[in-house]
C-alpha cells in the first residue's frame, strides 16, 4: 500500500497537492491549503489554532502530547487520538516522522515524502537562525524507524533518495 506524507517545506510550494492520487498523511497547518486524510500535530499553539478554527477533522497527536493536552481547554481539538510509538523517543520527533510511523501502524509499506526540505525555512513560521530540521537528521530517523517496520519503504522525493 502506498501513501504521500506531507512535509511543510518550500518544495510544497511547487506541487498540485489535489492532483495526489494516494492516501496522504499531512502536518500541522496543512489543513489551511488541503486536508489530508490523516492530519498531525503535536505543537501546543498548532493544537490552540486548530480549535480556534473549530477544527472537525480528526487530528492524530503523539502519545505524549495526547496525554498532555486531550483535556486542556486551550487545546483539545473535537476529534483528537492518539498515536502510541514502539519508542519512547520518538514522542520527541518532528510531526512528519511521526507521520512515518502512523502510516506504518496503518498498513502503508511505501511512502513517497514531500517537502521534506529541512533547512530553516517552513511554509508556516517564520525562518529560523538554526537550520532546523535538517536532512541528516531525518535520515538517521528514518534508519530507527526502519528498524522497527522493516518492510516499508521510504522515498525522499525531494532528492530522490531512498532510507530502506
Amino acid at each position: 500500500m502506498r501513501c504521500v506524507i506531507i512535509g511543510n517545506g518550500p518544495s510544497r510550494k511547487l506541487l498540485p497537492l489535489d492532483q495526489i492520487a494516494y492516501p496522504t498523511f499531512g502536518c500541522n497547518q496543512i489543513y489551511h491549503d488541503f486536508q489530508p486524510d490523516y492530519l498531525l500535530a503535536q505543537d501546543r499553539e498548532v493544537l490552540h489554532q486548530m480549535r480556534e478554527d473549530r477544527m472537525t477533522e480528526p487530528v492524530w497527536v503523539a502519545q505524549e502530547s495526547y496525554r498532555r493536552y486531550h483535556e486542556d481547554t486551550y487545546t483539545k481539538c473535537h476529534d483528537m487520538r492518539e498515536i502510541r510509538f514502539p519508542y519512547y523517543r520518538m514522542n520527541s520527533w518532528f510531526t512528519g516522522e511521526q507521520a512515518i510511523v502512523l502510516a506504518a501502524q496503518k498498513g502503508f509499506t511505501h511512502m513517497d515524502l514531500i517537502a521534506f526540505d529541512g533547512g530553516p525555512v517552513s511554509m508556516y513560521r517564520e525562518e529560523r537562525v538554526i537550520t532546523h530540521p535538517t536532512v541528516d537528521r531525518y535520515l538517521a530517523n528514518f534508519k530507527k524507524i526502519l528498524e522497527y517496520y522493516p518492510k516499508i519503504r521510504i522515498n525522499i522525493s525531494v532528492d530522490n533518495r531512498e532510507a530502506h
